[in-house]
């Protein structure tokens, strides 16, 4: 069954293991891409969380549907390469229901094997 229409809030949860012999690089990296986020991208939330020790990042983002994470693509590629310049996905997991085209990314980029799709029951979120 296709999906082509746009849906609710979508959550990324990413888990990317990085070069701890460019742990600086990479933390650099992440925090001018959340920067560049906050300032021009269309995420309503975005949040990293670093284990120095085990080489791996949490990155949460919040979205208000498929369009927003499309729209993230086109303007934050730049942003995205340099951070994927010191890591690798181990693990997304999509919490919503995106749209086909952002299935197809998602699963395009970090691979079939390496994401989990989980559609919404119910809930809300405030900002503010």
């Amino acid at each position: 069954m296709s999906n082509d229409k746009t849906t609710g809030p979508i959550l990324l949860r990413n888990t990317m293991a990085f070069d701890r012999q460019h742990a600086d690089d990479f933390k650099k990296a992440v925090v001018d891409a959340v920067a560049f986020a906050q300032k021009h991208a269309p995420q309503l939330m975005v949040q990293t969380y670093i284990d120095d020790e085990k080489g791996l990042c949490y990155s949460f983002q919040l979205y208000q549907d498929s369009d927003a994470i499309l729209r993230h693509w086109q303007i934050s590629d730049a942003n995205i390469a340099e951070v994927m310049k010191y890591c690798v996905v181990r693990s997304m997991e999509v919490y919503g229901t995106p749209n086909d085209a952002v299935r197809k990314g998602i699963v395009g980029s970090v691979g079939e094997a390496n994401v989990s799709f989980t559609p919404e029951l119910a809930g809300f979120f405030r900002l503010g």
